[in-house]
């Protein structure tokens, strides 16, 4: 599996288009059985983070870095609604990670 953090900062008067692109977004992504989920966090009243588990590393990279068809278009309409859009992780999760002791 897979995870990305990715920064949104909106154009505040976009907040609810926003909202509502993410969601479906997601919900597109999810249907692909690409996206095991994502959550988004409030960072400022502007600023959103998207933590989001992937079924692997080529999904996220097909879906988000490099997109085609309805998941550029929906990609198109997230960024429209923000000043700016930072990819801030990428990261392969580790299943069998060592318990540590304190």
């Amino acid at each position: 599996m897979f995870a990305s953090l990715i920064q949104y900062r909106l154009n505040p008067i976009f907040k609810a288009d926003f909202f509502r692109y993410w969601k479906e977004h997601r919900q597109h992504l999810m249907d692909l059985k690409v996206l095991e989920y994502a959550v988004l966090h409030r960072e400022t009243p502007i600023a959103y983070l998207s933590y989001a588990h992937w079924s692997n590393r080529s999904e996220f990279e097909k879906h988000i870095i490099d997109p085609q068809g309805p998941t550029w278009t929906f990609q198109q309409k997230i960024e429209e609604c923000c000043n700016d859009v930072r990819v801030l992780h990428r990261m392969d999760i580790i299943k069998d990670s060592p318990l540590y002791e304190s």
